[in-house]
């Protein structure tokens, strides 16, 4: 997404609408990440103070493999009334591609969960299939019974009166 500043007149905003059609994610093919759709953006853009400020929407629909489940779903990372700030620093143009991008991948999920989808009230196949951390118990190994024992040895030597 390239803007040019010489569009954009003094104490006024352009208003600016459109998609990304090309591949900006840079995603491997090994990912469980796919770009589903265009990105979608619908911005105002103003200068201030030598910078470039561009404030409004974008939303990106992307697939993924449910972490629980494997199964694929649908869902899109909407960053509403964001902002980018960019120095203008005597440049014509100002590419917002790799602002946009980072800031896109940066608010996906880590774990992506079929139930948080497009789907509405879809119940994840996996939901309580897995035990808990709460569930397990804590291993005591020879190593940590001796390194509480050490520590209760040395609690021991202190004179409290």
């Amino acid at each position: 997404m390239i803007i040019d500043t010489r569009a954009i007149s003094e104490n006024e905003s352009l208003v600016i609408e459109g998609e990304i059609i090309e591949d900006i994610w840079q995603l491997l093919e090994s990912d469980i990440l796919k770009i589903a759709e265009p990105l979608k953006y619908k911005v105002t853009a103003s200068i201030v103070a030598e910078n470039l400020l561009v404030r409004g929407d974008f939303t990106a629909p992307f697939i993924s493999q449910c972490s629980h489940c494997l199964d694929t779903f649908k869902f899109s990372v909407n960053l509403t009334d964001h902002s980018l700030l960019l120095p203008i620093e005597g440049n014509p143009t100002i590419d917002l591609t790799n602002s946009i991008r980072e800031d896109i991948l940066l608010a996906l999920p880590n774990f992506p969960n079929c139930e948080e989808g497009e789907e509405n009230n879809r119940k994840c196949p996996a939901s309580g299939k897995f035990n808990t951390e709460d569930a397990f118990g804590k291993i005591k190994t020879k190593e940590s019974q001796k390194t509480s024992l050490k520590d209760w040895e040395e609690l021991n030597k202190l004179n409290l009166d």
